[in-house]
C-alpha cells in the first residue's frame, strides 16, 4: 500500500523550510517536500529584527547590527536598537539548517501538475512525470499569481570586495535616496559584512521593472559618488521582485502560507520574519490541524498599509519624506518595532501624526 503522508509541503521555498523546521518538533509526522527546485535554487539574503519569534533565525544568522540609517539629500537619520538589532541570514544556511533531520522527511524535485481531493480526508497529488504521491494535509507556499498591475518592490544586489577600507563595518544603510528618482521611489540598501566587502542592493517601488544593467549602472554611480570606489570585485549577484499589495486567503482546503497567505508585509516586504512568525503560530492551539489561516498581521497595520500604499502609488515624490519622517518620530526600538508589526498604540499615533495628512485622508476616504 502507497505511503499516506500527514503534510505535503508543496514549494520549498523560506517558508516552505520553515514549516518544515517547525514539524521537527512533532515527532513521528510523515512529510513529504515538493519542490522541483529544491536544490538549485539561487542564494538570497534575508533581513529582519530581533523578535521572539526569530530566535530560530538567529542562531544561524550571518551578521547583526545595532545601528542603521535612513539617507536623503538633505540628512541622514540613525538609530540604534539594542533590544532589536537587525539580522541577515542566508537562504542556504537556513536550508541546511531545516533539512538536516530527514527522518521522516520524503524530497521529491519535480513541480506539481495538479492536486485532487479524492475524498474528507485524502489529497492526490499529481506530479509533472504523473507519479502521485497521497496526503492527509496540503502545505502550500507556492508564489502567489497576480495577473492585475500592482505596485512592486524589485531590486538588484551585488556583494562587492574592495581593495581598500571604505564600509562602516558596524552600521547598515536601509534606505540611502541620493539616486535617480525619475523612474519611482528609488534608494540604495547597503549591507557592510566588513570595511572591504559589502551587499548593495539597488529597490525600487514602482510598477514596471527595470533592465539589469539599470540597476547595475545605479550601483556603480553610487559607489563612485559617495565611495570613490572605481573598481571592485563582484563576489555575488541577486534580483528579485515581491508584491507590495494585500494578498487575499485563497479558496481551497490547503494549509497556505509564505506569500500565498499574506506573510508578506504590503508597505515594506520582510518576509521570513512574518513567516517565523506565522508558522509559530500555526503550530499553536490547534491551529494546524483545523487549517486555520495564519495571517501574521493585525488588521490595523494591513488597514495602515492600505493607506500608505494608496498615496505613495498616487504621489510617489513624497516617498522619501514620509520615511524620513517616520526616522525622526521613532527610536530605534520602536522603528524596529513598528517594522515588525509590533507597535502598540502610542507608537502608531507617533506615525500617524507625522505623515502628511492631506494626502492620508485623501486615501483613507477613496480605498
Amino acid at each position: 500500500m502507497q505511503t499516506i503522508f500527514d503534510y505535503a509541503v508543496i514549494g520549498v521555498g523560506a517558508a516552505g523550510l520553515s514549516f518544515l523546521k517547525q514539524s521537527q518538533n512533532n515527532k513521528g509526522i510523515k512529510t513529504i517536500a515538493i519542490d522541483k527546485n529544491i536544490f538549485i535554487q539561487k542564494n538570497h539574503i534575508f533581513g529582519y529584527w530581533d523578535m521572539p519569534w526569530t530566535k530560530a533565525l538567529n542562531a544561524h544568522s550571518h551578521q547583526k547590527w545595532k545601528t542603521w540609517s535612513i539617507i536623503n539629500q538633505e540628512e541622514e537619520v540613525k538609530f540604534f536598537s539594542e533590544y532589536h538589532a537587525y539580522g541577515i541570514i542566508y537562504l542556504d544556511k537556513w536550508k541546511e539548517e531545516c533539512l538536516k533531520n530527514k527522518d521522516d522527511l520524503v524530497i521529491i524535485e519535480s513541480y506539481v501538475r495538479n492536486i485532487v481531493k479524492k475524498n474528507n480526508e485524502i489529497f492526490e497529488i499529481i506530479l509533472e512525470n504523473n507519479d502521485v504521491y497521497y496526503a492527509y494535509n496540503i502545505v502550500d507556499s507556492r508564489p502567489v499569481k497576480l495577473e492585475k498591475k500592482y505596485l512592486k518592490q524589485h531590486f538588484l544586489g551585488l556583494t562587492i570586495e574592495t581593495k581598500y577600507d571604505v564600509f562602516d563595518e558596524n552600521k547598515l544603510i536601509l534606505m540611502d535616496f541620493r539616486v535617480d528618482q525619475s523612474k519611482g521611489i528609488h534608494f540604495i540598501y547597503l549591507v557592510p559584512f566588513s570595511k572591504r566587502k559589502a551587499l548593495i542592493e539597488s529597490t525600487m517601488f514602482s510598477y514596471n521593472e527595470e533592465s539589469n544593467d539599470w540597476y547595475k549602472k545605479s550601483i556603480e554611480e553610487y559607489l563612485q559618488k559617495f565611495y570613490q570606489l572605481k573598481e571592485w570585485n563582484i563576489v555575488d549577484e541577486e534580483k528579485g521582485s515581491i508584491p507590495m499589495i494585500l494578498v487575499k486567503k485563497p479558496k481551497n482546503n490547503f494549509i497556505n502560507i509564505g506569500t500565498m497567505s499574506g506573510a508578506m508585509k504590503p508597505s515594506s516586504g520582510y518576509a521570513m520574519s512574518f513567516i517565523q512568525k506565522q508558522i509559530s503560530d500555526l503550530f499553536k492551539n490547534k491551529s494546524l490541524i483545523n487549517r486555520k489561516f495564519a495571517n501574521p498581521h493585525k488588521l490595523v497595520d494591513l488597514w495602515m498599509d492600505k493607506i500608505f500604499l494608496k498615496v505613495i502609488a498616487s504621489n510617489p515624490a513624497l516617498a522619501i519624506s514620509i520615511f524620513t519622517n517616520l526616522g525622526k518620530t521613532l527610536n530605534g526600538n520602536e522603528f524596529a518595532l513598528f517594522m515588525s508589526g509590533q507597535a502598540n498604540t502610542l507608537i502608531r499615533l507617533k506615525v500617524i501624526l507625522k505623515m502628511p495628512k492631506k494626502h492620508f485622508l485623501k486615501a483613507l476616504f477613496t480605498i
